[in-house]
């Protein structure tokens, strides 16, 4: 051994990495080789983020109660009826303004049928008739009115016309007994304090 040699330090060479023991068996397939319990899943694409949150869908409009409205809705028997009661109420009430006018004259047959005299009509008998007159016409209006009404929101309308020809007669007894009450004759028949004339036979 050389001087040089003998003072190079002693130097180990690293180890050189020792290989890994080749596999010898054949390559896998179909996950033959896997854990217990593993079972291989597709990736899945990754989902871009939302840019900002869906607004919330419109409520649903809502729906008509057909069945209500039918429920709602007169017969067609009520329409008829009603329509002929006001077309019988009006020759009615057209009838009593025009009896109004007529008075004395049924005073004066009614006078002569209970033998009591001569009727004698007052001063403010043609005033009572005209607004009595004015009261049934009126009375029909509102009827007409209220029974149209009535008849397009579906409803029951044809008792309408039947209270109205009630007050319409009720309103004739009142002014028939306002002239009798104020009339002496037909006082005095009632009280006693005139006797009845007989009729005269043929």
């Amino acid at each position: 051994m050389s001087n040089d040699e003998a003072a190079r330090p002693n130097v180990e060479e690293p180890a050189q990495p020792t290989p890994p023991p080749s596999d010898e068996r054949p390559r896998p397939r179909y996950g033959e080789y896997a854990p217990p319990g593993w079972s291989w899943q597709p990736s899945q694409p990754e989902q871009p983020a939302a840019a900002a949150e869906p607004a919330p869908a419109p409520p649903p409009a809502p729906v008509a109660d057909t069945s209500a409205a039918r429920s709602r809705t007169a017969p067609r028997w009520d329409r008829i009826l009603t329509i002929g009661l006001l077309a019988f109420g009006a020759f009615g009430a057209w009838n009593s303004a025009a009896s109004l006018q007529e008075i004395p004259r049924q005073m004066q047959l009614s006078y002569e049928m209970m033998g009591v005299g001569t009727f004698t009509p007052p001063e403010w008998l043609p005033t009572l008739a005209l607004v009595g007159a004015i009261i049934q016409l009126a009375l029909y209006a509102v009827v007409l009115g209220l029974s149209i009404l009535r008849l397009r929101s579906g409803r029951i309308a044809f008792w309408i016309p039947l209270v109205g020809g009630v007050a319409s007669f009720a309103v004739t007894l009142v002014l028939l007994a306002i002239v009798m009450l104020n009339d002496p004759t037909y006082l005095d028949f009632v009280t006693g304090a005139t006797t009845p004339t007989p009729s005269p036979t043929p």
